[in-house]
């Protein structure tokens, strides 16, 4: 294996082999399956403070077994049913067939949990429904067929036995013991809690229950509005089994007609939409349901290819008796004149299409309203976002009144189901103590130290930084707009505040744009015309290409806060040129001191210096991890918005450049398959892809040798890895999959070598908040709390690191696998050490550094993402994968070992 350098492929085994290994602290061997640790003990540093947290205390003792068994619906057509006709067939059937005294838990679908035994394993029942509302299976051009309306109502359903649940297993993970039975014994009381929200017309999402009953709808504008809930499930904790209770906000779509959500959403009459307009409002009403003039609900699938003036159908002819005749070719406006006696007020329009691909059916979208409570899946645009987080920002005391009264609205201990699975929820929240950490002390410029105080730290206009970064030659870019900028001054003033803060700045150079240039071409013209002008530049006195190390920096100037000139002019340097940037969108008063100040800490990092340390990475008194050499991961996915479902997926790798210091981060990318969690592109078996571990260790390598460190010290040791973005369901494929990964990685690299690896995940939504006791206000930075409320066997802990908006949200820290041997306070320490070395800003953040830097790092290189054909589901699954893989352009790999994404 060759030497790393501009064209290698990894660190040299005789260098590696050089290094000496530090002390073992336990025997290691690559295991064939890899198992959730148990906590190794509790915390103790720190000061003791009394919280308070939504977990209700529940009381469950199984009194009668539970059995599982599977539920099918059909009907003779063989079509979809909603869970909401489903619940209605089951409901009368044990109204048919007397089967009343079960208690019967449902989950919509094809799970049914009975307390007790049906007394058969297999049986079909016949059922009809009567005075339906929806009109589920009913066409507006056939309704007279009452045979066929007949037929829409019957269902035919199959229940097969499964097998038993054992209750007590939630029992058993109570007192610490593993027991996989406990997940199906959870879902069948979290299932419960969906039967209570279905009778309360509560509409589900998840583990989530809206209504307007808690509360109108905030307009979010274009046609969507935010409605209130809760969120409720049963969780095993230290101290017993819980009902994590929280409130919820959801984005839904208008209950409106379908008319009136078109001219909200384009922002204009109907009267002027262009085919354009159409498009878009039929891209995001795909799938919506909608109630028509005849009180019956159906999906959209579409619009009609014609206005309804001109779209023709065959409509049927009957004789007096009902039947079939002919059929007669009539336009969808006739058809409503003539049949329906409705006159339809703008024939102009395209109708809805709420058919089948190959059988349409059409209805005028003016004798269609949007049904209540659908849930809106596309990309928010700012200013609904804006408003979103308006509505999520609850004061901690407001958000603990809105608990204490959704929880007495749901009446959980009257409910008969509950009763009769004898469970009892407590009406308090659990009261416990918690700890509070010391904040870290941090080192500037001038080895200048400072104690944070409630997450924060001073950083004005004359402190300096850690480490400031220089360069000789720079390039301000400036992209005209309606308003006009003084670029010249701008970059004086750059310069300036980047000179107080310790950075050296050579002169600039000034590329603006023509006045009209914004007016006359694309956002793409636009940047390939400004990079075509800045790749002129990137050669020496003779022509020559400048080496990567020699690009300048460049600082653009946009009009605005949008994607059109955004996102190419950073595909374009970062995936083509190798230039990094920092993009600026002036305010309107103008740039002053402090936002230039916040700038620089972007630019310092984009450059590779560092703005602040921790005290204790100088000192090298970091528990475990200054000790020996260490390198730190963080690991995250970004997905498409929930309306893309073929997007490409995009996973982000970061990891420390430098030891013993862990603030500046190198970075890996790779896309994968839409919608995948786990990490593909960790190890690669594929001499031309390194894999992204192997690519970051080498990296690290690198830069050690470079830096003149001895052997020992130019592999790590240790691997550190905070994982961001993975539920509990799936720790047990992270460790199968993703940490396997990190140790075939390790392997390839050199016989033998196998550093100490201790993986962490990282969860931010989860639905746990603590108060401060008896206030009931936001708890402090710094708070940490690994017990009562913790699971009862594995090894995890909440911590607050930030001061925050509203109520603060704990991350929820599962520490999965530790060969490295963290005590708990060291682990804690470290963690919340982390959150203050995100030096974008000047606050602690709400997770650990690596994971955040990681997330920031997926979603930036989610812009470039080709989405072209994204849309086609014919492709078969391995050219899907490599479509998924080659979606992605490649960025240079000077950019990926700068802060390109801060």
């Amino acid at each position: 294996m060759s030497g790393p350098g501009p064209s290698s492929r990894g660190p040299p085994k005789d260098q590696l082999e050089r290094g000496s290994e530090p002390p073992v602290k336990r025997p290691r061997a690559v295991a064939p399956d890899f198992q959730l640790m148990r906590r190794p003990g509790y915390g103790t540093k720190g000061r003791e403070v009394a919280l308070v947290c939504n977990h209700f205390n529940v009381k469950f003792e199984p009194r009668m077994a539970v059995n599982h068994y599977s539920v099918s619906i059909r009907t003779s057509d063989e079509r979809l049913l909603r869970s909401s006709v489903k619940r209605r067939v089951l409901e009368s059937l044990r109204d048919t067939y007397g089967l009343r005294n079960f208690a019967f838990a449902y989950d919509g679908e094809s799970a049914l949990f009975v307390a007790g035994d049906l007394s058969f394993r297999s049986k079909e029942f016949p059922v009809t429904l009567t005075n339906r509302s929806d009109g589920e299976g009913q066409r507006a051009r056939s309704s007279e067929d009452e045979a066929r309306r007949r037929a829409g109502n019957e269902f035919m359903v199959k229940i097969d036995f499964a097998t038993v649940v054992d209750m007590n297993a939630i029992a058993a993970v109570n007192r610490g013991e593993r027991d996989s039975r406990a997940q199906d014994a959870l879902r069948v009381l979290d299932i419960m809690l969906r039967e209570h929200a279905t009778k309360k017309a509560y509409i589900l999402q998840r583990d989530c229950y809206f209504s307007p009953k808690f509360g109108p709808g905030a307009n979010l504008q274009d046609g969507v509005e935010a409605w209130k809930g809760f969120h409720a499930s049963f969780r095993t904790t230290q101290s017993g089994l819980s009902l994590n209770f929280d409130t919820a906000t959801t984005i839904v779509i208008k209950e409106t007609g379908v008319q009136l959500f078109m001219e909200e959403y384009c922002k204009k009459s109907i009267r002027q939409f262009t085919d354009e307009d159409f498009m878009k409002c039929k891209r995001i009403l795909k799938g919506i349901m909608v109630m028509t003039y005849l009180n019956q609900s159906h999906k959209i699938i579409g619009f009609s290819p014609e206005p309804c003036s001109k779209q023709m159908f065959a409509m049927r002819r009957r004789d007096e008796s009902g039947n079939m005749l002919d059929t007669e070719d009539i336009s969808v406006a006739e058809y409503f004149a003539r049949v329906k006696g409705i006159i339809l007020k703008s024939p102009h329009l395209p109708a809805l299409d709420v058919g089948r691909p190959k059988k349409p059916m059409y209805f005028p979208m003016e004798l269609c309203t949007i049904v209540p409570g659908q849930r809106y899946k596309k990309l928010l645009n700012t200013s609904q976002r804006q408003g979103m987080i308006r509505q999520c920002k609850v004061d901690p005391e407001e958000r603990v009144k809105m608990i204490n009264s959704m929880m007495w609205k749901n009446e959980y201990n009257r409910d008969e189901l509950l009763e009769a699975f004898n469970v009892v929820i407590d009406n308090k929240m659990t009261r416990f103590k918690g700890r509070v950490l010391e904040a870290p002390q941090l080192q500037f410029g001038n080895r200048v130290k400072e104690i944070p105080r409630n997450g924060r730290w001073n950083f004005n206009v004359e402190r300096q930084m850690n480490q400031p970064a220089y360069t000789s030659r720079w390039i301000v870019i400036c992209f005209k707009g309606r308003r006009p900028v003084d670029a010249k001054r701008i970059g004086n003033e750059m310069k300036g505040v980047a000179s107080k803060k310790g950075m050296r700045f050579g002169d600039f150079e000034l590329f603006e744009e023509n006045d009209t240039d914004h007016q006359r071409k694309s956002p793409l013209q636009r940047v390939e015309a400004m990079t075509n002008r800045l790749r002129r530049t990137l050669v020496d006195g003779n022509g020559n290409p400048l080496p990567a190390h020699k690009f300048p920096f460049v600082l653009a100037i946009l009009p605005e806060k949008s994607p059109d000139l955004y996102i190419p002019f950073k595909r374009i340097c970062e995936t083509k040129m190798g230039i990094v940037t920092q993009c600026i969108v002036p305010p309107n008063g103008g740039v002053n001191p402090k936002y230039l100040s916040s700038v620089s800490l972007k630019i310092n990092l984009k450059m590779g210096g560092y703005n602040s340390i921790l005290v204790g990475e100088d000192t090298k008194t970091l528990p475990n991890i200054s000790k020996v050499p260490t390198i730190i991961f963080g690991l995250d996915v970004s997905h498409g918005s929930p309306g893309d479902a073929n997007m490409p997926s995009v996973a982000a790798a970061v990891a420390t450049i430098e030891w013993p210091k862990f603030s500046k981060y190198t970075c890996s990318v790779r896309a994968q398959e839409a919608k995948t969690e786990m990490i593909v592109g960790l190890h690669s078996e594929d001499t031309r892809d390194l894999g992204m571990v192997k690519e970051l260790l080498n990296n690290f390598f690198s830069e050690a040798r470079d830096r003149g460190r001895p052997d020992h010290e130019c592999k790590p040791q240790q691997i550190l890895v905070y994982r961001d973005g993975v539920s509990e369901s799936q720790f047990d494929q992270v460790l199968d999959k993703e940490l396997r990964a990190f140790k075939q990685a390790c392997r390839s690299m050199q016989d033998g070598y196998n550093p100490r690896i201790t993986f962490i995940v990282v969860q931010k939504r989860h639905h746990t908040r603590f108060f401060l006791d008896c206030t009931y206000k936001n708890v402090q930075p710094g708070t940490v709390v690994d017990k009562t409320v913790c699971h009862p066997r594995d090894n995890d802990f909440y911590l607050v690191s930030h001061a925050a908006i509203g109520t603060s949200r704990p991350t929820h820290y599962h520490v999965l696998y530790d060969e490295i041997g963290f005590t708990a306070d060291e682990l804690q320490m470290i963690t919340h050490g982390l959150c203050y070395t995100y030096s974008r800003c000047t606050s602690a953040v709400s997770v650990a550094a690596p994971a955040y830097y990681a997330h920031v790092a997926a979603a930036h290189c989610r812009n470039f993402v080709d989405s072209s054909g994204s849309g086609s589901e014919s492709v078969q699954s391995g050219a899907h994968a490599r479509r998924a893989v080659d979606s992605l352009p490649q960025l240079q790999k000077n950019v990926l070992k700068k802060m390109f994404y801060a």
